[in-house]
């Protein structure tokens, strides 16, 4: 028998009212939050059921309970000797952080990392690696008491060419609409502004925008900090700055290992005086595991550059005539995995911000770890996103004190 599988659909709701509608001899078999199982062999002469809608039909053989218990044992056995890596971090360096490299090749490099974010890999990924973000920034939001009376707006540091963000603005606003919710505004920063790329993005959604002047994480303009935050907003006003009056929520995909430890204290120091809340997404993590996938890399991008820039001749020339990209990014995944933060060295930043001394941390029963410190509530998280060892980590912030 066949069964069609869909995936990265939100709601139950969405995907039985998609379901009924094709055919009314549909049988839905099975649910589950990620996984849609259908018995019917005809899906491929339904072209309205696209990727802009985030579902992704794929033939597959029938699941079984058994197969999914032994799945998740042999996930759990392979997390349990994929260790960390003894010592600190190191500070290496990476190529695309080198101002030696063309921007040519630093632009293929984010081109690829963004497929990396968007795109899924078959069998080892249920899901892009951006629809796992957007259900973390997601349930971030929902934590937040007043996210649905209060605006806020996302503002994505270090952006790049865009990276996940759009998607993830679609996935989340997507999510929110369909709970009856309002709509988050995202906006698009860097120190060094794309904006040919950004502009391009912000076609395609009312709700995501960008900053066109270089934006500092460390000492960001008036006009991406919280309406929250304390100051002279006349003096500021006069000088010729100006806020949108929303509270900010800071947004790191893939950006915060590239700062050193003094830069890393002054990007928290500003976040945490001129923000509400924020989340630090990273798809790597300082295990042997993905040091092994980063190893990896370079035979992966041999095998799908072809198919996600088949149409871009200097992709296939820095991929296949002369292996350049291969090898960048095999390195720079390398040693962003040793440049990643675990979250005590991340709470140790925060003492050192804050000058308290070290508290305590909970941890919860699926591994998630919570920790208070000052008027600021962490949690930390590890999401498997490549079968079986990668894994996304995920730091949000939020604010608890109501008083400034």
């Amino acid at each position: 028998m066949d069964v069609v599988c869909l995936a990265d659909c939100a709601f139950l709701s969405e995907a039985s009212n998609l379901l009924r509608a094709i055919s009314r001899s549909d049988v839905i078999t099975r649910f589950h939050r990620e996984l849609y199982v259908l018995h019917w062999p005809h899906f491929d002469h339904f072209p309205d059921i696209t990727y802009s809608q985030q579902l992704f039909l794929t033939a597959v053989t029938p699941l079984s309970p058994m197969f999914e218990t032994i799945k998740e044992t042999a996930t759990a056995l392979v997390d349990a000797v994929n260790v960390k890596v003894p010592g600190g971090r190191w500070q290496l360096f990476e190529f695309c952080d080198l101002r030696v490299v063309p921007d040519a090749v630093k632009h293929c490099a984010q081109n690829m990392l963004t497929a990396h974010w968007t795109k899924r890999l078959p069998i080892l990924q249920t899901r892009p690696p951006a629809a796992l973000a957007s259900d973390a920034i997601a349930s971030a939001l929902d934590s937040i008491n007043d996210a649905d009376q209060s605006d806020w707006t996302i503002i994505d540091f270090c952006s790049g060419a865009g990276g996940p963000v759009p998607l993830i603005e679609n996935l989340v606003n997507k999510q929110r609409r369909a709970r009856g919710k309002k709509p988050i505004t995202f906006r698009l920063s860097d120190i060094y502004p794309n904006l040919d790329a950004w502009m391009e993005h912000a076609a395609r959604s009312d709700h995501l925008s960008f900053v066109p002047q270089p934006v500092d994480a460390s000492n960001p303009p008036f006009s991406v900090i919280s309406v929250s935050t304390a100051g002279d907003k006349e003096a500021a006003f006069d000088e010729g700055y100006e806020s949108d009056g929303s509270k900010v929520f800071r947004l790191f995909c893939l950006a915060f290992h590239h700062f050193d430890d003094d830069m890393a204290q002054h990007v928290l120091k500003s976040t945490l005086q001129t923000s509400d809340a924020f989340a630090i997404i990273e798809l790597q993590d300082r295990r042997v595991g993905s040091l092994l996938i980063m190893i990896l890399e370079f035979w992966l991008l041999l095998l799908v550059t072809i198919f996600y820039f088949r149409h871009s001749s200097l992709h296939l020339l820095l991929t296949y005539a002369i292996p350049l990209l291969p090898l960048l990014h095999s390195w720079d995944g390398f040693v962003s995995c040793l440049r990643t933060r675990t979250f005590d060295e991340f709470l140790s930043l925060v003492d050192r911000v804050q000058g308290n001394p070290k508290g305590d941390y909970n941890t919860s029963r699926r591994g998630d770890v919570m920790a208070a410190r000052g008027d600021w509530l962490f949690t930390h998280s590890r999401r498997l996103h490549t079968w079986p060892l990668g894994y996304m980590e995920v730091t949000f912030g939020r604010k608890i004190s109501t008083v400034r």
